[in-house]
């Protein structure tokens, strides 16, 4: 009888381990705000290759239509990581105390690299428009006023001495809606995110003037964490140590003169995801540093342009929300 008792406990004690070992290892579901652009390559990659999976994360894409509601939707939690364009709207959330930080690198234009691209319609191009001096007085696509496309018109006209003021700029809210007007030559230009520079040319309808990143070097997306992924530390470095093991990936085998064999299936995948032909993606990949580490001295730049032009209502150190400390820990853990 007593033998009975023993071997009944001792498989009561076995249920009870592998219950709580079940329950331990039961993944933590982690919303990520971002839009389908080709920016996103090493989070869809990630996704793919179930770097956040072996991370204990079931990661799962909320899709947006533009920047800014992004960055809204990370500091009030119905998102819990954001990956977009760094706006205005990040600025000012974060200046008034919003639960927002600026963790990791997403894209930065450099020279050389396809990231955004000032286009216009074919029409246009063939009558004439060859570079910003020809937009005087012209209308300019845009999603939001304060947002990257803003920032990066601004200092792309201030390099030929002109304003803001000598072109229109009209807000069109979605990025699909700028793509839109272009098409049906509403705008004579606009700034687009890849793969939509490419893509343009491929089916015909607008013209590449030039490429950002090859006049201005910029920190223009991020990855950004609510409170809840900054305050549960163990969870924000779980999550990076899976995006860095992507952003080298893709770093490695996409940003070289003759891009690797893993990079044709970073291309597939990306191009499924953002619904685009793999081979405007593969014209459209954007320089994303290799463990994620963003640009700082652009990120200053950028919040004194939105404070001299009253798009930010007070001032801002980049103290105040840019958090490294998730990049470091997932780089030192990872090796190098």
């Amino acid at each position: 009888m007593r033998m009975r008792v023993v071997r009944y406990g001792a498989a009561l004690v076995a249920v009870l381990v592998l219950s709580g070992t079940v329950a331990a290892q039961a993944p933590v579901t982690v919303r990520v705000g971002t839009l389908k652009l080709v920016g996103g390559a090493p989070l869809f990659w990630a996704d793919e290759r179930g770097y956040f999976r072996q991370e204990g994360l079931d990661v799962r894409m909320v899709y947006f239509g533009a920047a800014a509601p992004v960055a809204t939707a990370t500091a009030t939690g119905d998102v819990e990581v954001g990956a977009t364009g760094i706006t205005g709207t990040l600025f000012n959330l974060a200046a008034g105390g919003g639960k927002i930080w600026l963790v990791a690198d997403r894209g930065q234009e450099r020279p050389g690299y396809p990231l955004n691209a000032v286009v216009v319609p074919r029409s246009s191009y063939e009558a004439g428009i060859r570079s910003l001096r020809d937009l005087r007085g012209k209308r300019v696509g845009l999603t939001t006023l304060g947002s990257t496309f803003h920032y990066q018109i601004a200092k792309l006209l201030e390099r030929e001495r002109l304003a803001p003021q000598d072109v229109e700029l009209v807000p069109l809210r979605d990025l699909s809606l700028v793509v839109q007007a272009l098409r049906a030559g509403q705008i004579a230009a606009a700034i687009l995110s890849p793969p939509w520079g490419a893509v343009a040319e491929e089916e015909g309808w607008g013209k590449v003037l030039f490429y950002v990143g090859d006049r201005l070097v910029n920190q223009v997306t991020g990855v950004f964490y609510g409170d809840r992924m900054r305050q549960n530390r163990d969870l924000g470095v779980a999550f990076m140590k899976a995006y860095v093991r992507a952003t080298r990936e893709y770093h490695d085998s996409c940003l070289r003169r003759s891009p690797g064999p893993l990079c044709e299936s970073i291309v597939r995948v990306t191009a499924r995801v953002v619904g685009a032909p793999e081979s405007a993606v593969r014209k459209s990949l954007p320089y994303i540093d290799r463990d994620a580490r963003l640009y700082l001295l652009d990120i200053e730049r950028q919040i004194a342009w939105y404070l001299q032009n009253g798009m930010l209502q007070r001032p801002l150190s980049v103290q105040q929300f840019v958090d490294t400390s998730f990049v470091n820990e997932a780089v030192r853990q990872l090796g190098r």
